[in-house]
């Protein structure tokens, strides 16, 4: 089952949602760079001190990941033009 998830997913990124995903790169990378951080981070905070909240993973993942969707995509888009606005001397 999780081989036929994948493949519907790839297929609907190089299919429909082709343009779509081009045009929100920055907001997409942000959200999911900062769910994949959130996850971890309460993951290790959770090895290291045992604490016994068993959500905590997931609601570290949720807020780490709307923190990023807000800041994130300015920060990219301002990495991607770097460089390219500048005269060269």
């Amino acid at each position: 089952m999780k081989w036929v998830l994948a493949i519907v997913v790839i297929v609907l990124l190089l299919g429909p949602l082709r343009r779509w995903v081009g045009r929100h790169w920055a907001f997409l990378i942000s959200v999911f760079g900062g769910a994949a951080f959130g996850f971890f981070w309460a993951s290790f905070v959770i090895s290291k001190l045992g604490c016994s909240v068993p959500g905590l993973p997931l609601m570290s993942a949720l807020i780490v990941s709307i923190a990023a969707s807000r800041a994130g995509p300015a920060l990219l888009r301002q990495i991607e033009r770097d460089g390219k606005d500048e005269h060269s001397s």
